[in-house]
């Protein structure tokens, strides 16, 4: 309303093109989808990115579990006694079961990242969503006993049916601060560039489908502490329950 207020007397009076009349439109599309899908600007409900600490950080792995990534995976953070979330997604969380209990008894946090994890899950219905993380969540409760409340969107995309679906569940939503990009960066180089922008109160976000991730992980670990910075776990750092 403000623009049109300004844009109006423009038009009328100064010779602007009524073409002009578009630009609320077009700012609030670009904002719109600006929040949709840039996570951390808790666009459509508030979303945990960061936590508030001066020397630590969350490490965050979605997508798993895979078979062959997520034991060597598991194995690298035993051996450096760091805890981590899993936001695994309930199709493959039910053909992996062991997995699953595995990363639960080490003491890692399992987390919610739907059930289906489709391309077209931003055009999903409130009651759509809601059915598919229900769905998952139960998957994970039978393999562990618990219910995950942390949930992570696919692809970070939020909007307005999701908000319906997270308040119906009571689920609590996470993103990150730090975007490892290692899905689409297999150049280690640059992936060990990037993720060494970590400061404290960082969550990070890695992918237990990548096939390397294990040892990006080892040396990324390493580096953290170099650095002065430890690890948290993400119910602590945020002092909520992780569970039903």
């Amino acid at each position: 309303m403000i623009l049109l207020s300004v844009i109006g007397p423009l038009v009328a009076f100064s010779g602007f093109s009524p073409a002009w009349y578009l630009l609320p439109g077009v700012i609030l599309i670009f904002f719109t989808a600006l929040g949709s899908f840039k996570i951390s600007m808790s666009f459509y409900f508030d979303v945990f990115s960061k936590i508030d600490s001066n020397d630590k950080i969350v490490l965050t792995f979605d997508d798993g579990p895979d078979e062959n990534v997520t034991p060597r995976l598991l194995e690298v953070l035993k051996k450096n006694d760091v805890k981590a979330v899993f936001f695994f997604i309930g199709h493959k969380a039910e053909k992996l079961p062991a997995l699953v209990k595995q990363a639960f008894d080490e003491g890692h946090i399992i987390g919610n990242h739907s059930w289906c994890h489709k391309n077209t899950y931003g055009f999903y219905t409130a009651r759509m969503v809601a059915s598919d993380l229900e769905k998952a969540g139960e998957v994970i409760k039978n393999i562990t006993g618990v219910k995950p409340k942390f949930f992570r969107p696919p692809f970070g995309v939020t909007n307005p049916n999701m908000k319906i679906a997270l308040k119906k569940l009571k689920l609590l939503p996470v993103g990150w601060s730090l975007r490892s990009l290692d899905t689409v960066n297999h150049d280690t180089p640059k992936l060990k560039k990037r993720i060494s922008k970590v400061k404290a109160g960082d969550i990070v976000l890695f992918h237990d489908r990548v096939e390397s991730i294990d040892l990006v992980t080892d040396d990324f670990i390493q580096y953290c502490r170099q650095q002065q910075l430890g690890f948290a776990r993400l119910d602590e750092a945020l002092n909520v329950n992780a569970y039903d």
